[in-house]
């Protein structure tokens, strides 16, 4: 492409007296200069597309390790089953939303500003302990920010008489 440019510009000297052909040359010209800037621009999209996935990669590296470890649990206490979202590790949960689907009862939904490392956020599932606690919950869903509000998390967890505490995580989402 840049010999064709260098003939190009050659023979607009060697005729620079016949306009006709110097319009037409120009315009060649105008034509090899936006295909050289289509080009460039091509490969400056490639790059901000590189680029912009590396910081999302970087992103999601720094929000898995910002991340606190937030589990369900079932108990029974005063004569009624609760469910429990304890948080491990060395960070906190904030603005953590729970939702726990119930197989014979309407769903239980219930909100907190924050959940301390080692803490536990306990709601009434509004059961009688008679019942399997495997057997009564169908499902849990939970969303929760790291304590620095780098992420914004998303988990899903399943009743598994298999799994420890009874519960097996099906889903876990980092909302961008």
């Amino acid at each position: 492409m840049a010999l064709a440019a260098v003939v190009l510009f050659v023979v607009f000297i060697g005729f620079k007296k016949d306009a006709a052909l110097v319009a037409a040359l120009s315009a060649a010209g105008t034509v090899a200069a936006a295909g050289f800037a289509a080009v460039a621009a091509m490969g400056s999209m490639r790059a901000a597309a590189e680029s912009s996935a590396a910081a999302r990669r970087s992103r999601e590296a720094l929000a898995r390790t910002m991340r606190p470890r937030v589990t369900p649990s079932v108990a029974r206490e005063d004569g009624t089953l609760h469910g429990r979202l304890h948080c491990s590790g060395n960070r906190g949960a904030v603005d953590v939303q729970v939702a726990w689907m119930l197989t014979d009862a309407e769903a239980v939904t219930d909100r907190v500003a924050r959940i301390e490392p080692g803490a536990s956020f306990t709601v009434d599932l509004k059961l009688a302990e008679t019942g399997s606690a495997l057997q009564s919950v169908r499902m849990v869903w939970f969303e929760y920010w790291d304590d620095s509000h780098i992420a914004l998390w998303r988990d899903t967890w399943r009743p598994d008489a298999d799994a420890a505490d009874f519960f097996l995580q099906t889903d876990s989402d980092l909302v961008d």
